[in-house]
């Protein structure tokens, strides 16, 4: 049995995860955002995967709390980064944290996927985006066979810039959730809430309310149906993405159910 373990925002990560499953056959996906509330965390399997995508050079705030308070028994452990930009040190962080629990990470790999981060690199046209979804499909598969094969291969453990920018992310990113902005077309649908993985949008009758926690998943922003929310100096009109093969709908399991006070 595989279990592997992911973190989405926008569906890139959770796409690649149903797709090794399809390609293993004896595994199951399952969402860090809904098992890091459980008060103890036991994973046993053959094989660990841990599936995440890269922010700011690293992992995921939440993915590097989960890691760190899993109890892991595994006789293979692999992780996985998707990106758009850069893997930066993520799978070297994922690496380390690992290390300080006296686990071995067998493999580490890398999926190119298309940048969501819209606020800073902007929405990638439409031939890049086909270009990155074809390298993804190339790389889940080349994952898949791997993880199959049981390999091995080294992470390269020194990153000092990339180390230095998740660290600041990591200070900075729970309070981030203030830096979003609701605009009038919002209908206060709560779409937004039950799409936050980190449980960090509170609604109201009168729309969301941005809280503490955030992850900078950018699935509020992206997956707005009025694109009604904007982060920074994000336009209303810039396009919007999630991965075309995946419906809000299938990542609402892992997410937290909507409040109204």
């Amino acid at each position: 049995m595989t279990k592997i373990y992911y973190f989405s925002g926008t569906g890139n990560t959770y796409w690649s995860a149903k797709k090794l499953v399809e390609r293993i056959g004896d595994a199951v996906i399952v969402p860090i955002s809904r098992e890091i509330k459980q008060p103890d965390v036991r994973i046993e399997a053959d094989a660990v995967v841990f599936m995440f995508p890269a922010y700011a050079y690293g992992m995921p705030t939440m993915v590097r709390r989960f890691l760190e308070k899993a109890e892991i028994h595994a006789e293979y452990l692999a992780a996985l980064v998707s990106y758009g930009s850069s893997p930066g040190g993520a799978l070297a962080e994922a690496r380390r944290v690992l290390g300080r629990k006296k686990l071995i990470l067998n493999y580490g790999g890398r999926i190119p996927a298309v940048e969501n981060y819209i606020p800073i690199f902007g929405a990638q046209k439409k031939e890049l985006r086909e270009e990155r979804l074809a390298l993804q499909e190339g790389a889940t598969e080349q994952a898949a066979a791997a993880i199959i094969s049981r390999a091995s291969n080294r992470v390269m453990m020194f990153r000092p810039f990339a180390g230095f920018v998740s660290a600041l992310f990591h200070i900075g990113c729970p309070r981030m959730g203030r830096l979003f902005r609701v605009t009038a077309d919002c209908n206060a649908c709560g779409f937004c809430a039950q799409i936050c993985p980190a449980g960090a949008i509170t609604m109201t009758k009168e729309g969301p309310v941005f809280q503490n926690g955030c992850e900078q998943c950018q699935a509020c922003l992206n997956f707005c149906p009025q694109k009604a929310i904007i982060f920074g100096r994000l336009k209303q009109d810039t396009e919007r993405y999630h991965h075309p093969e995946v419906a809000a709908g299938e990542l609402f399991s892992s997410r937290a159910a909507i409040s109204f006070p």
